[in-house]
């Protein structure tokens, strides 16, 4: 291993992972684990070649629906009896009758084994009504099992329903649905223990029935899977469980699966758990005394700052960034934005205005604080050309007056250019890298932009919720009033102080600016929303 290969992993590693995360026993690749590929980052799984992914709950958890439904109305010990029982009397399905051995699979070179070795919804429907008859029985035994299996006469296109309905011989009723919907939102966690039993079974079935061969070091490993869920350490069964299943899967699943969820999206309704609210405005927690005071302070230090240059980019550009920010504070506050969407874009201006003042004030070169306003005024400039070319009425928000004001404020506009590029020739990353302020890029800079442009990040945060009707697979349905986010007044105020001591860093004195302070807010409601918090673990 080179040098520059142990430099590069230590500082990797330098940070970490946060430790007060709610996420950080999760097994999450890092950014640095990512690999650049053009634009892209890729995880570590991704990058494998020929990968293809299987989704448990879309379409191998349907397949097994009579297992689903025996887990979810049936006490465990109860339904893991059964599927014992069931593994014992399938055995034989799976071996040839002349020598007992398995039946061999050709795999597919381009798309892997297709494995069939499982007892579930399509196999069932092709077994003959012998086999059928000593598998049926043994669920139907147990005093709950008609109840537990008649919800999958629901199912239009099941394999198999006309034998289903005429062994489990009863009219499926309404109650029937919430049976369904309850088994369902039991298994749609791949790892939920209801999952990772079932998945158990296949993996038994293939097991006992000979499909898998295990060299003697395993021999450990194979009786915890026998005796499951009584032996073991389930940290470590569970997972190797889970991952064996997925070798067990059908390839590709079967076309019925998808007429399953189609069916059970229209007959069933979705499950709104925003309906009923309204729009909450919650009172600033931002002390306005202390505000005021603090735009106060920075107008009396630049007084007393002022030369007699005609122009002072320095003087202009440092209070000038601080005053806009207190300006963006304010509006946060005073007009009660700071739970809504615009205050997560109002953050975004915060956090490109201190990095901005944080890489002028690093520089504190003339040249940059001239190129700075220079290409603002050239914004300006282009601005009003614009307005110029512009055929009808112009949009309300413009005052083409004041875009001429500022392009001929220093300079007239035909001496002025544009820039098109970038003021300092770089960009907001590689400034608050060169400045120091990396830490408010990486904190507030990526989240807040996805408001700024829309991206469905920010647009299924604010305005879609989670269908709490399990049959609905977790699809998002609009909200009726869009979500209050959590407050930007904290993050705001933080930025702000921090502007506020840069300036007093590039103009010392013995005066102290005034801080803003920061209150506990009070909650003042418009109509009832307690959807506060971010809904992701819905």
């Amino acid at each position: 291993m080179s040098k520059g290969t142990k430099k590069k992993r230590k500082k990797a590693g330098k940070g970490g992972r946060r430790k007060d995360s709610r996420f950080s026993s999760l097994n999450i690749s890092s950014i640095d684990q990512h690999k650049r590929a053009g634009s892209k980052l890729v995880p570590p799984l991704a990058q494998i070649p020929n990968m293809k992914t299987s989704s448990w709950s879309d379409h191998h958890m349907p397949e097994m629906l009579w297992a689903v439904l025996l887990a979810s109305v049936l006490e465990r010990r109860h339904y893991l009896d059964v599927l014992r029982k069931v593994v014992v009397q399938c055995r034989s399905w799976f071996l040839r009758e002349d020598d007992g051995t398995v039946e061999e699979q050709s795999p597919d070179p381009e798309v892997g084994l297709n494995f069939s070795i499982v007892a579930d919804q399509t196999k069932l429907a092709e077994v003959s009504d012998e086999e059928f008859h000593d598998f049926i029985k043994i669920p139907l035994a147990h005093p709950l099992g008609y109840a537990a299996l008649r919800p999958i006469l629901l199912i239009e296109d099941l394999p198999g329903i006309a034998r289903w309905k005429r062994y489990v011989d009863a009219e499926p009723t309404e109650h029937d649905w919430n049976t369904l919907a309850h088994a369902i939102a039991n298994v749609l966690d791949h790892q939920s223990e209801a999952s990772t039993d079932i998945r158990w079974f296949k993996v038994i079935v293939a097991i006992m029935s000979g499909r898998m061969r295990f060299p003697a070091s395993f021999a450990d490993r194979l009786e915890e899977f026998r005796l499951f869920p009584d032996k073991g350490d389930m940290r470590s069964v569970r997972p190797s469980i889970r991952s064996m299943e997925m070798s067990l899967r059908r390839n590709d699943p079967a076309e019925w699966t998808e007429g399953f969820w189609a069916q059970v999206l229209r007959d069933t309704v979705c499950i709104d758990p925003s309906e009923g609210e309204g729009y909450t405005f919650i009172e600033t927690g931002i002390d306005p005394n202390t505000l005021y005071a603090a735009r106060d302070g920075v107008i009396q230090k630049f007084r007393r700052n002022i030369r007699a240059d005609r122009v002072d980019a320095k003087l202009d550009s440092a209070f000038g960034l601080v005053l806009y920010a207190l300006g963006i504070l304010e509006e946060i506050g005073m007009h009660r934005i700071h739970t809504r969407i615009v205050g997560a874009v109002a953050l975004r201006s915060l956090a490109e205005v201190s990095i901005t003042i944080h890489y002028l004030a690093k520089t504190d070169s003339a040249e940059m604080w001239q190129s700075y306003r220079v290409y603002g005024a050239g914004q300006a400039k282009l601005a009003f050309l614009k307005t110029q070319q512009t055929h009808g009425d112009l949009p309300n928000f413009i005052d083409e007056s004041m875009l001429y004001s500022i392009a001929n404020e220093d300079t007239w506009q035909e001496f002025l250019n544009i820039d098109v590029g970038h003021w300092a020739g770089s960009n907001l990353r590689k400034l608050a890298m060169d400045s120091g302020a990396k830490d408010i890029y990486d904190k507030y800079y990526d989240w807040s932009s996805s408001y700024i442009h829309g991206n469905w990040a920010a647009v299924r945060d604010t305005n879609f919720v989670t269908c709490h009707n399990p049959l609905h697979r977790l699809h998002r349905i609009p909200r009726v009033a869009h979500r209050s986010l959590r407050s930007v007044e904290p993050d705001a105020v933080k930025l702000v102080n921090e502007m506020i001591g840069i300036l007093e860093g590039l103009f010392p004195s013995d005066e102290i600016i005034p801080r803003v302070a920061l209150g506990e807010p009070e909650s003042s409601a418009t109509a009832p929303n307690t959807d506060q918090d971010n809904e992701s673990s819905s």
